[in-house]
């Protein structure tokens, strides 16, 4: 069976669940308008300002994902390297006016910055959202990181959360935390008529009463919700990569099932994670090829639509299909780039070898029809799932049958085989 080279206008997965859409490309350049108004959550989490190139760690082949020795270091995004103070503001104030038009009139927006940038950040949503609708300057305070003898360390982030209009939907209490201890220890504890166990304050004339058996929300000050440690399962190798436990508490609070999220510079994908998990629907979009490769692999199994140009790099392919009771078994058997594609990753001058399908990441196996590629079936490598399957299956319908590749560098190509199933 012989394969060529193809494009179409779009992906999709056909999954079931929360469905959502991913696009490759830079949001304040990309026309979003048919989102306007539709928007319950944004949460945006950009570039700090740090001036620096940032890269992610990519693993290679099935000894990458099981050792994590053998990996390549593949760039990620520019945080304003050699930019101004200014040039960054203008492009945050973009951004903020951009979340804004998103919303609805209950959403809610949530900015995630660091010390760089959070006096100007909550300057430019005073102006923007108004200062009547801000709500909070979460501090999210962990204890990863260095430490410095010459100040203070720095062991938070900002989130800076803002309302679209008085008409603003929260519900904390979808998002319980654990009881802070210190608040129980200087409170007497009493036993009420029923043997429920509570304490008490009296202060100002006025006795408070907490039940032990209660729920706790959280308040503005986050230090239960920790970073990602090195060895964490979720971990991509994407920089900047935030846990997921913080975006489902962002997300529950401020919106109800079915609901829009939107992250449009998404990275490695949690905020979508977390929407699709929650039964939201979501909205992503990144400019870097990595935090979409990123990202479609997170959402292998999810309802997700995907818009991006495919790759014109030299590559071959070679592949098989067999047709069985109702399936397709489609087999991957090679994917070959061109001798020198890996010349730049090695270490020392010595340039790295990656043969075979080691150079793919994940492919998806599925039929075109009236220009969309529908994916019925994954197989992506994971730390779990190191071993690349290579064989698929996928419903015997009608269409063209076709082949997407995504390998280590970040490349998309998608490939047809002759006929009609």
């Amino acid at each position: 069976m012989m394969w060529q080279r193809v494009s179409c206008e779009l992906e999709r997965v056909d999954a079931p669940g929360a469905k959502g859409t991913l696009m490759l490309g830079d949001a304040l350049s990309v026309d979003l308008s048919a989102y306007f108004g539709r928007v319950q959550c944004v949460y945006l989490d950009p570039p700090y300002f740090t001036g620096d190139r940032f890269t992610m760690r990519m693993r290679v082949g099935e000894d990458g994902w099981q050792s994590g020795r053998r990996t390549i270091e593949l760039p990620a995004f520019n945080d304003f390297a050699g930019a101004s103070l200014e040039d960054y503001l203008a492009f945050l104030r973009e951004a903020i006016h951009l979340a804004r038009k998103l919303l609805t009139d209950s959403g809610s927006f949530f900015l995630h910055v660091d010390w760089r940038a959070s006096a100007h950040a909550r300057l430019l949503c005073d102006a923007i959202f108004g200062e009547a609708q801000f709500r909070n300057e979460i501090i999210w305070s962990y204890q990863t990181g260095g430490r410095s003898m010459r100040y203070f360390s720095r062991k938070h982030d900002t989130i800076l959360f803002y309302a679209k209009s008085k008409d603003h939907y929260f519900d904390i209490t979808k998002v319980p935390a654990s009881r802070k201890e210190q608040r129980s220890n200087h409170l007497k504890r009493h036993v009420d008529e029923h043997g429920r166990s509570y304490r008490s304050i009296t202060t100002g004339g006025k006795t408070y009463i907490y039940y032990d058996d209660e729920p706790s929300y959280p308040d503005d000050v986050w230090t239960d919700l920790s970073q990602m440690q090195q060895k964490d399962p979720q971990r991509t190798g994407y920089v900047t990569q935030k846990p997921q436990a913080l975006l489902d508490r962002i997300i529950l609070c401020s919106t109800q099932p079915d609901d829009l999220v939107a992250d449009f510079m998404c990275g490695s994908g949690t905020s979508l994670i977390s929407a699709a998990v929650n039964g939201r629907q979501f909205l992503g979009v990144d400019s870097s090829r990595q935090a979409f490769s990123v990202c479609r692999k997170r959402l292998a199994e999810t309802a997700v639509t995907c818009l991006a140009p495919f790759s014109q790099v030299p590559v071959m392919l070679d592949a098989s299909a067999m047709p069985g009771i109702g399936f397709y078994d489609v087999q991957l058997n090679a994917y070959t780039l061109a001798g020198d594609a890996f010349d730049r990753y090695g270490k020392k001058g010595q340039p790295m070898r990656i043969a075979g399908l080691d150079a793919v990441d994940q492919w998806y196996a599925g039929l075109i029809n009236n220009g969309v590629f529908v994916a019925y079936a994954s197989a992506v490598r994971r730390k779990q799932t190191p071993a690349l399957p290579t064989a698929l299956s996928i419903p015997l319908l009608r269409g063209t049958l076709a082949i997407s590749v995504m390998d280590v560098l970040g490349n998309r190509t998608l490939w047809t085989a002759s006929g009609e199933v």
